[in-house]
């Protein structure tokens, strides 16, 4: 047998051991480095080529243990608190939807409908979990490219609900402003990944890239959703490896252009909406109506509610936007507690996990998407508490609406994919960024 085959035939040993076969092309190379090294260094010290190799391999040691050991380091290890959380506050919004189809006799649909985008979202977040989703940074650009022009022609052909183009027709009804901040966030971060940040023109490059998708929210009047984008972009900028005075100044730029759009565009009933949320008792029964009814209904609730089908006729949108005036109109101040807190032990274990991946696509994967699921979680709760102007918000994995729910799968399961396979990193993916 050659030197070579004797070489490989350990590396198979060990790899056989291994049940994840992405990480064998990766140890094979390293081990083979190892061994052709300890080789040359015996053969330096006087032994013959067939002594080199004999020495050299059982330096490596048995090659069935040193496989199992690489199995165990490498294996894709799952979050479960976090499956855990979601799956308690999936089977919290499944409850709330029920509840609300028997406080109402024309919402019956809310529950079967939630039933049939939880079951969507559940095949897509199993799917994720055993996808690779490094596969997916070579697409970024034309996931990018795709989305912009899908807001694009939404803007110029989609139908208009309450002066907002919504739904693209394709043959059927896509809400694709429902999608748009995730789909943009995960691809900018498979962009940015790549760019060289040391570069001046990179961050031009960055600011062109948000302002783009950014305007169109902003001139389509989805205020939210361009706030969200905003964030998403902020934090992608703040994660990357650009030099830390540049990344202020590219904030500064951005805040001053976009408050300076904002002052000199902005219309008077969105003024009204501020004004009605610093102070809703200047007109109680306009644009502060909302507000003063939502701080009511938890005023009233006490701490277990009205109980279970609870009707809440005084408020619009309970099934979506003011869920969470529902829930505590129904279940009580001690459960609206628990549903904020909730959020912050998820944050806590998802910003704890998000300090193990070594992986730099990865992490701008995860930071981003985290920041596009937190903000509405919190802005949701807060709003309806009188901390935050009430916007069109859904309360992740509890509000009704299947594109942001499953939207929200997506989200979670590439977020928990990232991690699982922050300990499958191959040799490629810890070289630095393309230089371009």
């Amino acid at each position: 047998m050659s030197q070579q085959q004797r070489l490989e035939a350990y590396i198979q040993q060990v790899c056989r051991q291994i049940r994840n076969k992405e990480m064998h092309a990766s140890i094979s190379q390293e081990l083979r480095g190892h061994l052709e090294d300890k080789i040359e260094d015996y053969q330096a010290s006087g032994l013959t080529l067939e002594s080199a190799i004999d020495k050299a391999i059982a330096d490596m040691g048995d090659p069935i243990q040193i496989g199992k050991h690489l199995h165990q380091a490498h294996k894709p290890r799952m979050e479960w608190s976090v499956v855990a959380l979601v799956a308690m506050l999936i089977g919290f919004g499944l409850l709330v939807m029920y509840s609300l189809s028997q406080s109402q006799t024309d919402a019956g649909h809310l529950f079967t409908n939630k039933v049939v985008g939880i079951l969507l979202g559940l095949a897509l977040f199993i799917a994720l979990l055993f996808f690779d989703y490094r596969k997916l940074q070579p697409y970024s650009l034309y996931l990018y490219l795709g989305i912009v022009l899908c807001m694009l022609l939404t803007n110029l052909f989609a139908t208009t609900i309450n002066g907002r183009p919504m739904y693209l027709n394709i043959g059927f009804l896509l809400n694709v402003y429902g999608m748009c901040s995730v789909l943009l966030i995960l691809s900018m971060a498979g962009m940015f990944a790549k760019w060289n940040w040391e570069k001046l023109t990179t961050l031009f490059r960055a600011a062109l890239t948000f302002l783009v998708p950014f305007a169109i929210l902003f001139v389509s009047h989805h205020t939210f959703e361009a706030i969200l984008l905003l964030a998403g972009f902020l934090v992608l900028v703040a994660v990357s490896p650009a030099p830390r005075r540049m990344v202020w100044k590219l904030f500064g730029v951005l805040f001053l252009t976009i408050a300076g759009t904002v002052f000199l565009t902005i219309k008077p009933y969105k003024l009204d909406r501020l004004y009605s949320f610093l102070d809703p008792h200047a007109d109680p029964n306009g644009s502060g109506y909302i507000l003063l009814q939502s701080l009511k209904t938890l005023q009233e609730a006490g701490l277990w509610g009205h109980g279970f089908g609870a009707s809440l006729s005084r408020l619009p949108g309970t099934e979506a936007d003011l869920v969470f005036a529902y829930i505590v109109h129904s279940f009580g101040l001690v459960t609206g507690a628990a549903i904020l807190l909730l959020g912050i032990i998820l944050l806590v274990r998802l910003l704890r996990a998000v300090r193990l991946v070594r992986d730099h696509y990865g992490v701008m994967l995860m930071s981003g998407l985290m920041t596009l699921f937190f903000i509405p979680y919190f802005w949701s709760i807060l709003m309806t508490a009188g901390f935050l102007p009430i916007m069109s918000v859904n309360l992740p994995f509890i509000s009704y609406g299947n594109t942001s729910f499953i939207m929200q799968m997506l989200l979670i399961g590439l977020v928990l994919n990232v991690y699982s396979r922050k300990d499958i990193q191959p040799i490629e993916a810890s070289k630095p960024p393309a230089q371009t």
